[in-house]
């Protein structure tokens, strides 16, 4: 796959930016796909709405209301209304979001699996329940489709905001261009229900990049650089963003 000039992927090796491994380990750097729900500015949840009269006794079935969800708001739970298929906990409304299977980039494995003997005491179970971290990736030109403001795809391609990278994906899509948003990084059920694996990996140096450089600026909101003389620790994303930067002025 060429990159074309101008982007970050033209600073790596020969324009190789993903692997192909078709070994289909699920580790930090694979792109997978996934359901992804998308993150409204303000979240939605479920309102209990009562029954039909000819549905009264039947606790399978419920009417519903969806309603902003607003943080000093009280919020009507389940309790007064039992259906068996949404158990009602203290404490806890049900939420509603839209979602699509998306391409996404595995960030974190969730860690070491917690041995069974201590899983079977956990109450409730999905406080152990196994997930992984990942990062959804978003069509930014689709193919005879709509697509993102190119000015705006412009400066993401220079790497001048710290939650987008653009890229061109190497698996089949009806979008041409893709950004990934670490913005929205969410868990997912680790679970072979949950996700499916590509053939695809990011190089190990994007992701020490991305690890060691790139998520602890969007964290902190600071590019790490030498600030003293003789520091001969190389901040590679640095050095590409102030060149990238140079080509809009």
């Amino acid at each position: 796959m060429t990159y074309p000039d101008g982007t970050l992927q033209k600073f790596f090796n020969d324009n190789s930016w993903w692997d192909k491994r078709p070994d289909k380990k699920l580790i930090p750097g694979r792109l997978i796909w996934a359901f992804i729900p998308h993150v409204d500015i303000m979240p939605k949840s479920m309102i209990p709405a009562g029954r039909l009269e000819d549905e009264a006794g039947n606790h399978s079935k419920i009417n519903f209301e969806i309603a902003d969800l607003r943080i000093g708001s009280p919020y009507n739970p389940m309790k007064n209304l039992p259906a068996a298929i949404l158990p009602y906990y203290r404490g806890e409304c049900y939420t509603v979001h839209r979602a699509k299977k998306r391409p996404a980039l595995v960030l974190g494995d969730g860690g070491p699996e917690v041995p069974k003997k201590l899983r079977s005491s956990m109450k409730p179970s999905w406080h152990v329940s196994p997930t992984i971290t990942v990062a959804p990736y978003y069509g930014a030109e689709k193919q005879g489709g709509n697509k993102w403001y190119e000015p705006f795809v412009e400066r993401i391609k220079k790497c001048e905001y710290p939650q987008y990278i653009w890229d061109i994906l190497p698996i089949p899509s009806e979008t041409k261009t893709s950004i990934l948003r670490l913005d929205h990084m969410q868990p997912i059920g680790k679970h072979h229900n949950s996700y499916e694996l590509t053939d695809y990996v990011l190089q190990d140096e994007v992701m020490d990049l991305l690890n060691n450089e790139w998520l602890p600026w969007l964290f902190t909101g600071v590019m790490e650089e030498c600030e003293t003389e003789g520091c001969n620790k190389t901040y590679l994303l640095n050095e590409i963003r102030e060149e990238l930067l140079n080509d809009l002025s």
